[in-house]
């Protein structure tokens, strides 16, 4: 059995390589934020770094997509209308344990950290994003699902 990873580029060495073809599981990485302008930095700086990526609005969007096809990483953001990113990180942790979740926030409470460690979260990056930061724990998400 073929283990998936996420799809990255040749000429990127710091992105795994492709497992080929686009029916693999998990092979893609998701954007969970209620802000457009949010959802459309990350999908281009993921996707510059060699990221298949996919978004979501909210919580229930996110879960559709998951549904569909799983993703190998999941960027949530915490405050969002309706369900919460806590809510959709245990969510995904529970039903889809091989992915990955980092959460990503404008707050940087220490509890809220302590909170996602106890979900199972891989990374907590706070926002305004630190580019190297973002590729630090996309790193360690991409390495867990391996």
């Amino acid at each position: 059995m073929r283990r998936a990873k996420v799809v990255g580029t040749q000429n990127n060495p710091d992105v795994p390589a492709s497992t080929g073809g686009g029916g693999d599981p998990m092979s893609y990485v998701l954007v969970v934020d209620d802000e457009e302008l949010i959802r459309n930095l990350l999908r281009r700086q993921l996707a510059g770094w060699g990221y298949n990526v996919r978004t979501a609005s909210n919580a229930t969007e996110a879960l559709e997509l998951m549904l569909a096809e799983p993703a190998a990483i999941a960027l949530l953001d915490i405050l969002m209308p309706g369900r919460d990113g806590f809510w959709l990180a245990e969510r995904i942790r529970h039903k889809w344990s091989k992915t990955a979740v980092i959460i990503v926030s404008g707050v940087g409470d220490i509890g809220m950290v302590e909170n996602s460690k106890e979900l199972g979260v891989i990374d907590y990056v706070q926002k305004p994003f630190v580019k190297e930061l973002l590729r630090q724990a996309l790193e360690r998400a991409a390495k867990a699902v391996q």
